[in-house]
């Protein structure tokens, strides 16, 4: 499996493709493999820091949950927010990777640039557990595109960004609407959870304000498209 392969303009077309709630080809086999894998991600760091059941998992369910109402809101048809989910809760396996300790995702600390550089290759390295999980599939489940393209696109480049400073570098003309909403929607959850160096949690209104750029932390300028950040804010806002 070759990122380069991953085309994020085509990812809209082929998350709209096919419905994972009734797809002749994954089926029952699907079905036994993502459960394993959920079961990966809620397990993890058990009797060292509980990361996955505390929340890893958690964060999964709702950036899932939440990208799914978002398109939605945006007119997307129900079967592309059932395909979105399915796929981006998987998103963050790479953080299972056995070459992470599970410590580094409870810092009591604020990461160093060291530390922040090794937690940023989940998005890589999640692409090579998914390929060691494959291998259970047969060769035309593993080309569906679910599978081939939809799963593994969502795991690797949902912390880039527009201006290119993401993950990959990739920039605003090498992405549809999926993979940036995907951006958002982590960006926004992962801004809200309290870190231990945090004195307080950031309010929904504060973490739309620092991913606009609108006060002094400038994080996030140039991460996002306005308008789509724009409708997010309003759909975050109209349904609290």
């Amino acid at each position: 499996m070759s990122l380069n392969d991953l085309d994020l303009i085509e990812l809209d077309d082929a998350i709209a493709s096919y419905d994972i709630a009734d797809d002749p080809v994954l089926g029952e086999a699907w079905d036994s493999l993502a459960k394993q894998l959920h079961e990966r991600l809620k397990h993890y760091g058990e009797g060292d820091n509980d990361y996955g059941k505390q929340q890893l998992w958690p964060h999964l369910q709702r950036i899932s949950a939440d990208g799914q109402a978002f398109l939605t809101y945006l007119g997307w048809p129900d079967h592309v927010g059932r395909n979105f989910y399915d796929a981006y809760i998987l998103s963050d396996l790479g953080k299972t990777d056995e070459r992470y300790n599970p410590l580094i995702w409870s810092l009591p600390h604020r990461p160093s640039d060291e530390e922040r550089e090794l937690k940023r290759k989940h998005a890589e390295w999640g692409v090579d557990v998914l390929q060691s999980q494959f291998v259970q599939l047969s060769d035309t489940e593993k080309s569906h595109p679910h599978i081939a393209h939809v799963i593994p696109a969502l795991m690797a480049f949902h912390h880039e960004r527009l201006d290119g400073k993401g993950t990959f570098e990739k920039e605003q003309d090498d992405m549809g609407q999926i993979i940036q909403i995907a951006a958002i929607v982590d960006a926004y959850d992962g801004d809200r959870i309290k870190r231990p160096h945090q004195d307080t949690q950031r309010s929904p209104e504060e973490t739309l304000d620092r991913m606009a750029a609108l006060g002094e932390d400038k994080k996030y300028a140039g991460a996002f498209d306005d308008t789509l950040l724009n409708q997010y804010r309003h759909y975050k806002l109209e349904s609290s």
